[in-house]
């Protein structure tokens, strides 16, 4: 699991408004907890033959009951930490879920209204030998489509343990070496 420390704290806009993250109007600063292999899975879906028509994106955020208990966790976690004696002396109170939502059931609801993507989102064209499993070749190469290779996060063949950024410069990099070798 992933705790992400912000120095500020701001407030989610509503789905499809920008920015989607404005900070808040009064000091503050923001802990939040990420499962770093989660088993709930989503998927990408063409909707039309025609490639300017946007995909039908279906995250499928905790979905299951393995993913939503390691998000309750997570919130515990970080109660218990806010509640250490270091913490106590810059925390003036808690702004989200806030100390309305006391007990499991009632972290359970603001998880389920509240918990978000941290975009980072991989696995969707994953990497492998065999085209009835994955996406993409072990160089990259989309599996029966002559001269398209895939560049992303999207060829990870499982979820990292942490953050993408650098398992994803290191795809990078390795497929910059693939071009010039087939070159």
């Amino acid at each position: 699991a992933l705790l992400y420390f912000s120095p500020v704290s701001y407030t989610r806009a509503p789905e499809g408004k920008r920015p989607l993250m404005s900070p808040d109007p009064f000091p503050g600063f923001l802990i939040g907890f990420s499962p770093c292999r989660p088993t709930s899975r989503g998927s990408v879906v063409a909707r039309s033959p025609d490639p300017f028509v946007a995909p039908e994106i279906r995250p499928n955020y905790l979905d299951t009951g393995e993913d939503r208990e390691a998000m309750l966790e997570g919130g515990r976690f970080i109660r218990r930490l806010a509640e250490t004696p270091a913490m106590r002396a810059v925390i003036e109170a808690e702004v989200s879920p806030g100390a309305q939502a006391q007990g499991d059931e009632a972290m359970r609801v603001h998880i389920r209204d509240n918990a978000w993507s941290v975009f980072h989102a991989s696995c969707s064209c994953r990497m492998g030998s065999d085209p009835q499993t994955s996406a993409v070749d072990p160089r990259l190469r989309v599996h029966g489509v002559a001269g398209l290779r895939v560049v992303d996060a999207s060829v990870f063949p499982s979820v990292t343990s942490g953050n993408i950024n650098g398992p994803t410069i290191m795809v990078a990099e390795r497929a910059a070496d693939l071009i010039l070798e087939d070159a």
